[in-house]
C-alpha cells in the first residue's frame, strides 16, 4: 500500500478527536421523480450498529440557496431494515413522515456523530453548497454527480460496487429503490483492488456538432478491464493528468476552461454538451479500474487525445420578449400561439401553444420562422428545447422545414418537409427536451423557414412549449460573413474586466443578447446602431457571446467576449 492509501485508510479509521471512528455512511438517497413526489427517503448504513447509542446519529439536510440545514432527524427515528454481516441499513421515508427533500440544483445532506460530521459525509445533488450552520459548517460539499431529474416514482440514487467503506462504492445513475436492503450491485465485505487496467481504448476521437463535441472510442482490451474512463476536457493543450487514489468528480461546465467527466465502460461515446460557440477543445481519456481512495488511472505510455471545434452560431429565438420575428397562422380552431412569461427553459419566455379551453378542442396552428438566409452556411444544424404536458402521446409536435414559403397559410403555401423523426421531444411533465442537432445542410438556401406545427383533437389536446431554437453553422463560415446578412459588429475591449463597447456599423434596432458558454441569457436590451457600453462587472470570469438580431430583417451576427 503506497503511503498515499496508508493515510487515507488511517484517516477513515480515527477522527480528529482521536476516538475510533464511526464506519458510517449515506447509501441511498430519493429525492425527486416526476409527476406528485412520492416516497422520498434517505438510507445509512451503520457497522456494529449494536454499540452505539442511534440517538448520537442524524441526518441533517441542506437548503442550497442559503447553506442552512432545514430539517435534522436522529437515526433513532429511523426504521431497522436489513442487516448483512456487521452492517445494518436505517431508512426514513421523509414524505410518509410529513416532510419532504428539497429537489436541487443544488441541495445536500451530512451524516453526524455526536454534532460531528462525519468524514466525506456532507454530499450534495445537482451542484455543490458551502454550510453556514449544522454538523456541516464551514465545510464545502461533495456532488455525488448523479441526479433524479425526470427520473420515474420507484428509483433512487444508490451505492454500489463492493467493500467496507464509503470509498469502495460509486454512486449511480437513478435505478430500482432498496429502502432498507442492498444495493443493485452492493457488496458489503472485504475488498480487494484491481490493478489498473492493462490498455487504452483506441479510435479516440472528436468531432464538433453545433455547440456540442461528440467523443467516440473503442474500448480498452486486455487481461485487466477499466470498470470506467475519466474524459478530461480543457480550452487549451494542457491537460492535467488525473491522479491514483483522488477522484475527479464530473464537471460538465467547460466556462472556466477545464471540465471532466466519468462514462461506464462499455460506452464508447459521449456527447459533451452546452460548449462555447466557435471555440476549440482538446479531450484526454483516462481508464481506471476501483472506485473511491482505491481508484487506479491508467496514465502511462501515450495516453489517447481528441479535438473538436464548436460551430458558430448563425441565429438564436429565445422568445424572451415575444413571439417576433416568427409569426403564428391557425389553420384549425380558434386557439393560438402564445408567448409564454413563465415556462421558459431558463426561467423566462418560451413559445407555447395549447388547444384546451373548458375542454379538448380541435386545432391545427403553426409557429413559423422569418426567412433565413443560410446561402452561405456549412454543415448547418437546428437544436431547440421543448416541453410538454397533458397530453396522451397522440398529437406530438410537428417539425417541418420550406424554402418556398412567403407568407400565409402554410399548408396551401410552400412545400414542407417533415423532420421530426430526427428530433427528440418531451416526454411529459413539463421535461425540457433538447432536440438534438439535426443536419439541415441540404437547404443552404435564401428563403429557409422552419415551422412547429401544432394539432389538437377532442380526445388529445397537449401542452407544447418551444424555446431556445438554435441555429449553428462550421465556424468561420455561415450567414454572418455573408453580404447583406447580420450586421457589422465589433466588440472592444477584448477581455474585458468591467464593462466593453458593441459597437454596430448599420443603421437599425436591434436586440442584443449576452449569451453564457452553457447557453444562459445573461443579459438583454434593445440598441441602436453606433457604440454601445455593456457593463460585465458582477460576471463571473469566462467566454460569454454577444448575440445582435437585426429586427427589421432577423438576420443575426454574433462575437466572443472574455470577462476576466
Amino acid at each position: 500500500m503506497n503511503m498515499k492509501k496508508l493515510i487515507a485508510f488511517f484517516a477513515s479509521v480515527f477522527v480528529v478527536s482521536g476516538l475510533m471512528a464511526q464506519n458510517a455512511w449515506i447509501n441511498e438517497i430519493h429525492y425527486d421523480n416526476t409527476g406528485t413526489d412520492a416516497d422520498e427517503f434517505v438510507e445509512v448504513i451503520i457497522e456494529n450498529a449494536g454499540t452505539y447509542d442511534l440517538a448520537d446519529f442524524a441526518i441533517d439536510l441542506y437548503n442550497g440557496n442559503d447553506g442552512k440545514t432545514y430539517s435534522q432527524k436522529l437515526i433513532s427515528e429511523y426504521t431497522v431494515g436489513a442487516t448483512s454481516g456487521n452492517f445494518t441499513f436505517y431508512y426514513l421515508n421523509y414524505t410518509a413522515a410529513g416532510g419532504s427533500i428539497q429537489n436541487g440544483a443544488p441541495d445536500g445532506l451530512c451524516l453526524s456523530y455526536q454534532g460531528n460530521l462525519i468524514a466525506g459525509q456532507f454530499l450534495s445533488y445537482e451542484g455543490t453548497l458551502t454550510a453556514v450552520d449544522g454538523p456541516a459548517s464551514g465545510s464545502a460539499s461533495v456532488d455525488i454527480g448523479v441526479s433524479e431529474v425526470n427520473s420515474p416514482v420507484g428509483q433512487s440514487l444508490q451505492l454500489s460496487g463492493t467493500g467496507s467503506q464509503y470509498g469502495a462504492f460509486v454512486w449511480q445513475a437513478p435505478a430500482a429503490a432498496t429502502m432498507g436492503q442492498l444495493n443493485n450491485g452492493q457488496v458489503l465485505g472485504t475488498y480487494n483492488p484491481d490493478p489498473e487496467p492493462s490498455n487504452y481504448p483506441t479510435s479516440f476521437a472528436a468531432a464538433g456538432i453545433g455547440l456540442s463535441a461528440h467523443l467516440t472510442w473503442t474500448d480498452a482490451t486486455g487481461a485487466q478491464l477499466p470498470v470506467s474512463y475519466l474524459i478530461k476536457a480543457s480550452s487549451t493543450s494542457t491537460i492535467a493528468t488525473p491522479v491514483d487514489g483522488t477522484p475527479e468528480a464530473d464537471d460538465g461546465d467547460l466556462s472556466d476552461g477545464t471540465g471532466a467527466w466519468n462514462i461506464a465502460y462499455g460506452e464508447q461515446a459521449y456527447m459533451w454538451n452546452e460548449l462555447a460557440a466557435s471555440s476549440h477543445f482538446y479531450f484526454k481519456i483516462f481508464p481506471y479500474t476501483n472506485y473511491g481512495s482505491y481508484i487506479n488511472y491508467k496514465t502511462d505510455g501515450t495516453i489517447p487525445a481528441a479535438e473538436a471545434t464548436t460551430q458558430a452560431i448563425l441565429h438564436l429565438y429565445n422568445f424572451d420578449d415575444g413571439l417576433d420575428p416568427w409569426t403564428q397562422f391557425s389553420v384549425t380552431g380558434d386557439q393560438t400561439w402564445v408567448h409564454d412569461t413563465i415556462h421558459g427553459i431558463d426561467g423566462s419566455g418560451c413559445a407555447k401553444m395549447s388547444g384546451y379551453s373548458a375542454a379538448n378542442l380541435d386545432n391545427q396552428d403553426w409557429l413559423i420562422s422569418p426567412a433565413l438566409d443560410l446561402t452561405n452556411a456549412n454543415n448547418t444544424k437546428l437544436h431547440f428545447y421543448n416541453a410538454e404536458n397533458y397530453g396522451n402521446g397522440t398529437n406530438p409536435l410537428v417539425v417541418l422545414i420550406s424554402t418556398d414559403y412567403s407568407s400565409g397559410n402554410p399548408t396551401t403555401n410552400g412545400s414542407w418537409t417533415d423532420i421530426s423523426l430526427e428530433i427528440a421531444l418531451s416526454e411529459g411533465a413539463w421535461a425540457w427536451t433538447p432536440s438534438g442537432y439535426v443536419d439541415i445542410s441540404d437547404y443552404n438556401q435564401s428563403n429557409v423557414h422552419i415551422a412547429f406545427k401544432y394539432t389538437s383533437t377532442t380526445a388529445d389536446a397537449p401542452t407544447w412549449e418551444v424555446d431556445n431554437v438554435l441555429i449553428t453553422s462550421t465556424s468561420g463560415v455561415g450567414v454572418n460573413e455573408a453580404e447583406n446578412s447580420g450586421p457589422a459588429i465589433e466588440v472592444y475591449p477584448n477581455p474585458s474586466k468591467s464593462w466593453f463597447f458593441l459597437k454596430i456599423s448599420d443603421a437599425g434596432s436591434y436586440d442584443v443578447s449576452l449569451i453564457d458558454s452553457g447557453g444562459r441569457r445573461i443579459m438583454n436590451r434593445t440598441v441602436n446602431e453606433g457604440a454601445t457600453r455593456l457593463d460585465v462587472k458582477a460576471l463571473n470570469s469566462g467566454i460569454y457571446f454577444v448575440i445582435v438580431r437585426d429586427k427589421s430583417t432577423g438576420y443575426t451576427s454574433s462575437a466572443r467576449v472574455i470577462v476576466r
